[in-house]
């Protein structure tokens, strides 16, 4: 027996309001995965332009402090949020600078409007057209107070006023009587105590660094390192390292207690870590390779190269105030990133 349903008038106005509102349900359904998706992009795109505009200005700052590139109308804001855009486009709503810190403010712009905003598709259906979206990122620079020491060495300020023309620093060789001038330790090769497993040490100059090696030869677990450094010198990229420089030091050998007063960027061209006349590699490198620069006695330690002037974006380093002294500044994004 087959069974034939009808519907009365009531009915089928019913199943219409049913029809109706399920359409509407299967439209905000849509809003949310194409206008949600949407508004999630350009909040991307607007987070990596803020970010990248406020590394650069304080990049910019640090090197420059007075430059028009280090001001609240700075080019530099709008090429590089506009660069991060797909579509060319954005809009810097404020660039505000205080005290070693640049925040970055961007909101979205796109053609044909006048406001920043942007339209939605799907969601106009439910009377929304358009939406606002932004991004805000907030960069500091100024001189390394703590972090890693690349390599577990420390150098005498004095070494750093000598200039930037390339150089022999030799451990141990410089003394008091020199203005200015604090000698390695007696006993000591300039040493730091070494993060266990890393060829690196942990440096805090508000406090003093202290277990200066008697060894003879490189540190413990730097060969790697030093064949990096050695590729990188022959490519003609020589390598850059934050130094902890000192100004003074009490006891000697392994008690020896370092006075640190900031961290200083030294190009790395050659070495002699090892108390010998002609040490292999990696114990030596190109140590008698540049005149008036060699490393060739029997007594002669230490690392050749020249201090240069170096804005970082290295992680891991506390910051303190920008000393120009030093001529290392980093820069780093914090965590003051919210959208507006």
């Amino acid at each position: 027996m087959r069974w034939i349903t009808t519907l009365n008038r009531n009915e089928r106005g019913a199943v219409s309001v049913l029809v109706a509102f399920l359409m509407v349900v299967l439209l905000s359904f849509a809003a949310l995965a194409v206008d949600v998706g949407m508004l999630y992009s350009e909040k991307a795109q607007l987070q990596n332009g803020a970010d990248a505009a406020a590394l650069g200005i304080a990049q910019t700052c640090a090197k420059t402090p007075g430059s028009p590139l280090c001001s609240s109308s700075s080019a530099v804001a709008t090429e590089l949020t506009n660069k991060n855009s797909l579509d060319g486009l954005s809009a810097v709503q404020s660039v505000a600078l205080s005290s070693n810190r640049v925040t970055v403010t961007t909101t979205a712009k796109e053609a044909g409007r006048s406001d920043n905003r942007v339209s939605l598709f799907f969601a106009q259906a439910l009377g929304v057209s358009s939406a606002e979206v932004g991004a805000r990122a907030t960069a500091a620079w100024g001189s390394p107070t703590s972090g890693p020491a690349p390599f577990p060495v420390v150098f005498s300020k004095c070494e750093l006023l000598d200039g930037p023309d390339l150089q022999l620093i030799q451990f141990r060789l410089k003394d008091n009587t020199a203005s200015g001038c604090a000698g390695g330790p007696p006993g000591g090769f300039s040493n730091l105590d070494q993060v266990p497993g890393k060829c690196e040490a942990l440096v805090d100059i508000n406090n003093a660094a202290s277990g200066s090696s008697t060894g003879n030869g490189i540190p413990a677990n730097c060969s790697a390192l030093l064949t990096k450094w050695r590729d990188q010198i022959i490519a003609g990229d020589p390598p850059i390292g934050l130094f902890p420089i000192y100004e003074s030091i009490t006891d000697s050998g392994t008690n020896a207690i370092y006075s640190l007063t900031g961290f200083a960027a030294f190009e790395v061209y050659g070495w002699k870590l090892k108390q010998t006349g002609n040490p292999p590699f990696p114990e030596a490198f190109r140590h008698e390779y540049y005149s008036g620069s060699k490393c060739s006695t029997t007594q002669c330690i230490g690392i050749i190269g020249k201090f240069v002037k170096m804005v970082s974006l290295a992680d891991g380093y506390t910051l303190g105030p920008h000393n120009p002294s030093m001529g290392t500044a980093v820069v780093k994004l914090t965590l003051e990133e919210a959208a507006p």
